[in-house]
C-alpha cells in the first residue's frame, strides 16, 4: 500500500561543504593538473548558471540564459542557434535526432522542439500557454514531458505527429521526467523521491520503498542499475540490493544527470564549489577521478549514438467507470504491525483546493485482504485503522489510479521489491465484488 504513495513535501537539497574537501586524492591531482580530454560526440545544455531545484518553486532553472549544444571531433555548435534558449537534449534512439525544450523568443514560454542531429531547423511538437521541460522519447512514436499546470508541474504523452496530449501524473506537487527505463516504464522525481510510472498512466510507484531524503535527475545505465544525485554526491539503486548504495568514492557538487561511455567512464556536470559554473567532466565511477572535457561550462549531457529501444507497453486499461484495487496482505510491511490488529482500511482523496476527503472505510480481512472500487485520475490515499478506529499506519504522500485501472498490491509498505504469497486471499473467497469507494462517510 505505501509504496502506491508520491512524496509532495518538499526537502531542500544541502551543498554547504565545500566539494572539494570531499573528492578523493585522485580526483584532485586530476583536477590541479587541469587535464582536457576528447569526449564521444554528445549534447549538452550550455549554461553559465543552472539552479536544479529551481522548477519546484515555478522558477527558471537556466537565468542566464542556456544552449542545446552538439559536440562531435569534427564541429561543436548550438541546435538551434535562432532560439532565445533551449535546454533539456534527448537523443532518439536511432541518434539521429535530438529533442529539446526551447523558447524562440524570451517571452514564449518553454516547448518541445525536434531537430536533426546533421543539422536543420528545428520542428515544434508541442506548444501550450505553459511552460513544457524536459522531453524523453517512448518507443512508436511516442513523447513524455513535463507541464506546468495550476496543480503543479506533471506529466504527459504525446505522439510525435502531434495531436491532443495524455496526462499520466495526477497527485498533488511537482513531477519532473527522468528518463524511460529499459523495461518501458518511465522515471520521474518529486522534491525528494524517485517513482515510475507507466506511458499510459497506470502502475504508478515509488522506486524504491526506503524514502531517501533527496534523490534527483535519475538515468538507467546499461547494467540496469539507477545512478542518480544526492546531497552528497551520486548513489545507485541496484537490482541486488532492496535500498540504494552511496557511491562513496564519487563525492562533490554534482548536477544530474549523467551519460554512461562505458562502466568505467562517465560524463558529468561537475562544479569544484559553489561559486563556479557546472561543466561538463568524465569520471570514472569506481576511484571516484575527475578530467574536465574542453566543453564550456554546462549541465545535462548526452551520448549522440544510437541505444538500445526501450520494451513497448501494452496497456491493460479498459473504458471502465474506476478502477479496482486488491491487496493481499497489508500486514507485509516494512513496518511491524502486529498480527491481528486491523480492522478497517479508510480512502482518501484530495480537492483541487488541496482539502483532504474522506472517500469511505471498510473492513480488513483476518489474512490483511480488502478489494476496492475507487476514483480515477485524482489523488487517493490510505490508512489503516484498528477495531477501535484508532490509527495504525498511513500514506505520507498521494498515488492515483487511471480509468479502468486493475491494481494488486502485495502489502502495506511492501516495496516494490516484493513478491507475493502463493495463497488465494480471502476477501475473493467471500466475493468478488470490490467495496464501492467513491464518496461517502464511514
Amino acid at each position: 500500500m505505501g509504496n502506491l504513495g508520491i512524496q509532495s513535501r518538499r526537502t531542500a537539497r544541502f551543498w554547504c561543504m565545500g566539494a572539494a574537501a570531499l573528492l578523493p586524492f585522485a580526483t584532485l591531482l586530476a583536477l590541479a593538473s587541469g587535464d582536457a580530454i576528447r569526449t564521444p560526440a554528445h549534447v549538452y545544455t550550455a549554461t553559465a548558471r543552472f539552479d536544479p531545484d529551481a522548477w519546484e518553486c515555478g522558477q527558471e532553472r537556466f537565468p542566464q540564459g542556456a544552449a542545446a549544444r552538439l559536440v562531435a571531433e569534427a564541429e561543436s555548435r548550438d541546435l538551434a542557434p535562432d532560439f532565445y534558449a533551449s535546454a533539456d537534449p534527448e537523443v532518439s534512439f536511432d541518434g539521429q535526432r535530438v529533442l529539446f525544450a526551447g523558447k524562440l523568443r524570451r517571452q514564449d514560454p518553454w516547448q518541445i522542439w525536434e531537430a536533426p542531429a546533421t543539422g536543420g531547423t528545428p520542428r515544434r511538437i508541442a506548444a501550450w500557454p505553459e511552460d513544457a521541460i524536459r522531453p524523453l522519447y517512448l518507443p512508436d512514436g511516442q513523447i513524455v514531458y513535463t507541464r506546468k499546470t495550476a496543480q503543479g508541474y506533471q506529466l504527459e504523452m504525446l505522439s510525435l505527429a502531434g495531436g491532443q496530449p495524455l496526462r499520466i501524473t495526477y497527485a498533488p506537487g511537482n513531477h519532473l521526467t527522468c528518463d524511460v527505463l529499459h523495461d518501458g516504464r518511465v522515471l520521474f522525481e518529486t522534491s525528494s523521491e524517485l517513482y515510475t510510472v507507466y506511458p499510459d498512466g497506470s502502475g504508478v510507484e515509488a522506486y524504491r520503498c526506503d524514502h531517501g531524503v533527496s534523490r534527483h535527475a535519475a538515468r538507467q545505465v546499461a547494467s540496469g542499475d539507477i545512478v542518480f544525485t544526492t546531497g552528497k554526491g551520486f548513489a545507485r539503486f541496484t537490482s541486488a540490493r532492496s535500498t540504494q548504495v552511496d557511491m562513496e568514492a564519487v563525492r562533490g557538487d554534482f548536477a544530474g544527470p549523467l551519460a554512461e561511455i562505458t562502466p568505467e567512464n562517465w560524463l558529468v556536470s561537475f562544479r569544484p564549489n559553489a561559486r563556479a559554473p557546472y561543466a561538463i567532466y568524465s569520471l570514472n565511477p569506481a576511484d571516484g577521478a575527475l578530467a574536465e572535457t574542453t566543453d564550456p561550462p554546462g549541465v545535462q549531457p548526452m551520448l549522440l549514438a544510437a541505444r538500445p529501444v526501450p520494451l513497448r507497453f501494452p496497456s491493460g486499461l479498459h473504458d471502465w467507470a474506476g478502477a479496482n484495487l486488491l491487496c493481499l496482505n497489508a500486514y507485509t510491511s516494512k513496518t511491524n504491525i502486529t498480527e491481528g490488529a486491523i480492522g478497517s482500511v479508510r480512502l482518501y482523496s484530495q480537492s483541487a483546493g488541496g482539502q483532504t476527503a474522506l472517500l469511505g472505510e471498510t473492513p480488513v480481512e483476518s489474512d490483511g485482504s480488502f478489494f476496492l472500487h475507487v476514483p480515477t485520475e485524482q489523488p487517493l490515499r490510505m490508512e489503516l485503522r484498528d477495531r477501535s478506529g484508532r490509527l495504525i499506519e498511513a500514506e505520507r504522500g498521494w498515488f492515483w489510479m487511471r480509468r479502468g485501472e486493475q491494481r494488486v498490491c502485495v502489502g502495506c509498505h511492501a516495496g516494490p521489491e516484493r513478491a507475493p504469497e502463493n495463497a488465494v486471499p480471502k476477501v475473493l473467497l467471500r466475493t468478488d465484488v470490490p467495496v464501492p469507494m467513491t464518496g461517502g462517510t464511514p
